[in-house]
C-alpha cells in the first residue's frame, strides 16, 4: 500500500504523530512500576514496555511467581511487579524484625493501594490517620463485645429470615449475597446502634460502597499516571462514589448532631459513632469518613471469610453435624446463656474457621509497608526510601508447619495444634504469627479481628441450626487461584430445619 508524501506531511497527520509520540514518551517516563535497584525482578514479561502483561501475570499467578522467586534467589529477598507497582518480597523470617518498625508505613501502602490522593477515594485515608480508629476498636469495640452477643444473634436471625426464605424443599441461594447482608446488618448494629442499623438506605450504601470503591480504584489505575490528576474528575465510578459519601452524610450527621446536643448526663449509645466522636476528643476528624472506613473493612472481610467457610463445609459436610453438636452442648452448659464466653468455647468451630482462612487466603502477600527512609535490615539487606515491601503467604500450606495434607480442609487441624504444648493461644482464629498472616502481624495486625470472629461464629451458629446445606453439581471455588474471591453467581442449596435451641429472639 502506497502512502503519498503529501499525505504524510499534512498538518493533522504530523500533529497526530507528534501527539502520539509525546503520549507514549510520557507514559513510559512517568510511571509507578519502575523496579527498585539491587533486587532481582521475578515474573516480568519480556518486551512488556508498559508492564501491562506483567501486572496481569501477577494478578493470575502471584503465588507461583513468589515461589519461583524464592527458588531463583535461594531464599533471599527479590522483587515482583504487582498490579499496584513493584514490591520487594521478604521471606517470613523477616516478620519479627519488621513487624513494629515505625520506619515502615502501612499508611504509605494504603496511599498506593487505595489511591487516596484523589477525592472520593481519600475516605480510606481516615483509617490510617493518627490512632483514633485503632483506639476506638481496641479500647471500645473489643471491650463491648461481651454484651453484644445476644443482640447480634437476634439481628442475625432476622437477617436470615429476610434473605433465606423458609422452605421444606431444597432451594438455591447465591450465598455471598446472604453473607454480605449478614455482615452489613451486624456491623451496622455495632457501628451505628439500634436506631440506624435498620435504615435501608444505609444498608444499601454500606454494601455498595466497598464494591464501587474497588471499581473506582481499578478504573483510575487503568489510566496512565500522568493523566490521573485530570481524568479522575470524569470517571463515572468516582462520581458515583462521591454521591454515596454525600448520601452517607445525610444519614449520619443528623444523628451525630442529636448526640452532641444531648445533656452531659444523658448516656450515649454504645456504638462506634459515639466511640469515634469521643476518642477524637476535639481533634480534627471526619466521623462519617471513619464510619465508611470501618464499614469497608468489616463487610468485605467478614462476608468473604464467611462465604469461604460455608463453601468448605458444603464440600466436607461431615463437619456440619459435629458443629451443631458443639453449639448445642455449649448452649446447654451455659444454661441457655449465649455470650462472649460461649463463643470462646466453640473450639471446633474456631478451628474450622481458621482452617478455612488458611486455605482461602484473602491475599497472596501480606504485611505490606512503604519505607519512609532508607533502611538496612539486620543481615545487611538495604531497603531504599519509598520502596514497598511485602511478605508471601504461600507458607500457610507448608506441611512442616501445618502437618499432613496441607491442601485439604481438615476442620480438626487447629484443634489438635491448640492441644500441643504452647499452642492454646497461638492457633486461635484471632491469633497472629509469622506462620499465619491472614490478619497481618505486628502493630498493624487487624484490630477488628475479634469482632469479625464473633460475627462469624454468631452467624454460623444460626446458619447451621436453622438450615441444612449441600451443593449439587460443581463444587464452589474462588475466582482466582492465588487469593479467595467469591464468584457472585456460585449457587449452593439449603432447606429449613427445626433448630434444637434458639440462640436469638427474632426482632
Amino acid at each position: 500500500m502506497f502512502i503519498s508524501q503529501e499525505l504524510l506531511w499534512r498538518p493533522e497527520v504530523v500533529t497526530l504523530v507528534i501527539t502520539g509520540t509525546i503520549y507514549l514518551l510520557l507514559r513510559y517516563l512517568i510511571r509507578d512500576d519502575r523496579p527498585y535497584p539491587g533486587f532481582q525482578l521475578v515474573g516480568s514479561i519480556p518486551r512488556d514496555w508498559f508492564g501491562m502483561k506483567s501486572k496481569k501475570n501477577w494478578e493470575m499467578n502471584a503465588i507461583e511467581i513468589m515461589q519461583e522467586g524464592d527458588r531463583m534467589t535461594k531464599g533471599q529477598p527479590f522483587q515482583v511487579l504487582t498490579n499496584l507497582g513493584p514490591s520487594i518480597v521478604l521471606p517470613k523470617r523477616y516478620c519479627d524484625e519488621i513487624r513494629s518498625d515505625s520506619r515502615l508505613s502501612f499508611r504509605g501502602f494504603i496511599e498506593r493501594q487505595a489511591m487516596t490522593d484523589y477525592p472520593g477515594l481519600d475516605v480510606v485515608h481516615v483509617g490510617t490517620e493518627g490512632d483514633i480508629i485503632q483506639t476506638a476498636i481496641r479500647k471500645n469495640l473489643t471491650q463491648a463485645l461481651g454484651g453484644l452477643t445476644e443482640a447480634l444473634s437476634s439481628e442475625c436471625a432476622s437477617v436470615l429470615i429476610e434473605n433465606l426464605e423458609p422452605t421444606d424443599d431444597w432451594a438455591d441461594t447465591k450465598f455471598i449475597m446472604a453473607a454480605t447482608q449478614i455482615a452489613a446488618r451486624l456491623s451496622a448494629r455495632v457501628f451505628l446502634g439500634e436506631r440506624l442499623c435498620h435504615n435501608k438506605d444505609w444498608i444499601e450504601i454500606s454494601i455498595r460502597f466497598t464494591v464501587v470503591m474497588m471499581m473506582a480504584q481499578d478504573a483510575l489505575r487503568s489510566w496512565p499516571v500522568f493523566l490521573r490528576p485530570f481524568v479522575h474528575y470524569f470517571i463515572p465510578e468516582i462520581i458515583y462514589l462521591k454521591r454515596l459519601i454525600k448520601d452517607s452524610r445525610k444519614i449520619i450527621e443528623p444523628e451525630l448532631e442529636i448526640r452532641r446536643a444531648a445533656r452531659p448526663d444523658v448516656a450515649k449509645p454504645e456504638d462506634s459513632l459515639s466511640w469515634l466522636d469521643d476518642v477524637r476528643a476535639g481533634r480534627p476528624f471526619d466521623v462519617v469518613s471513619g464510619q465508611l472506613f470501618l464499614t469497608v473493612a468489616a463487610i468485605h472481610t467478614t462476608s468473604t471469610v464467611l462465604t469461604a467457610l460455608m463453601y468448605d463445609l458444603v464440600k466436607t459436610p461431615e463437619y456440619i453435624p459435629l458443629l451443631r453438636e458443639e453449639i448445642i452442648q455449649v448452649y446447654k452448659e451455659d444454661n441457655g446463656a449465649w455470650n462472649k464466653i460461649s463463643l470462646y468455647k466453640l473450639k471446633l468451630m474456631d478451628s474450622c474457621m481458621k482452617e478455612s482462612q488458611r486455605l482461602n487466603i484473602l491475599g497472596a502477600n501480606m504485611m505490606n509497608r512503604r519505607a519512609e527512609e532508607n533502611i538496612t535490615l539486620s543481615d545487611g539487606v538495604f531497603i531504599p526510601k519509598g520502596a514497598h515491601i511485602t511478605v508471601p503467604t504461600y507458607h500457610m500450606r507448608d506441611p512442616e508447619i501445618f502437618g499432613a495434607n496441607p491442601d485439604q480442609f481438615d476442620g480438626h487441624r487447629f484443634l489438635r495444634m491448640r492441644q500441643e504444648p504452647g499452642g492454646e493461644n497461638k492457633w486461635q482464629f484471632v491469633s497472629t504469627s509469622p506462620e499465619f498472616l491472614s490478619f497481618g502481624y505486628g502493630n498493624h495486625a487487624c484490630p477488628g479481628r475479634f469482632f469479625a470472629s464473633n460475627e462469624i461464629k454468631i452467624a454460623l451458629a444460626q446458619l447451621l441450626l436453622h438450615y441444612d446445606w449441600k451443593v449439587d453439581g460443581d463444587l464452589p471455588k474462588s475466582k482466582f487461584a492465588s487469593r479467595f474471591v467469591p464468584d457472585r453467581d456460585t449457587v449452593i442449596q439449603y432447606k429449613s430445619r427445626k433448630p434444637e435451641v434458639e440462640l436469638g429472639i427474632i426482632n
